[in-house]
């Protein structure tokens, strides 16, 4: 069984989605969403980490080492090491956010 790691930019940019859909909407309410997110994804990674298919966006770009794991609007990218049997749960954001944009915008605010 696959061993689950959340990464610091996974944290920043979960409290991101928090922040953002808090606006409209209970913040409890939103911080369950997230919480089934991230319990469907543990669930199906722990016993098959490469369910998911390579991140199409990431693709584009050349990088095929990531997957992404789509769910209730969000999506959530990660990485799977073999060699250790971990996954890394990279970024959460929304399905109509650009990851692209998103990553060199939180590379300007967070690094």
């Amino acid at each position: 069984m696959a061993n689950v790691v959340y990464t610091e930019t996974f944290a920043n940019t979960a409290e991101e989605r928090i922040d953002y859909y808090s606006q409209w909407n209970d913040s409890t309410s939103v911080v369950e969403r997230i919480e089934n997110l991230i319990e469907t994804f543990e669930q199906n990674v722990e016993s098959n980490p490469a369910i998911y298919p390579a991140c199409y966006e990431l693709t584009q770009l050349g990088v095929y080492h990531f997957r992404q794991f789509s769910f209730d609007g969000f999506k959530l990218i990660y990485q799977y090491d073999d060699a250790t049997d971990t996954v890394y749960a990279m970024v959460l954001i929304s399905d109509k956010q650009d990851l692209q944009k998103t990553l060199v915008d939180y590379c300007i605010r967070f690094l």
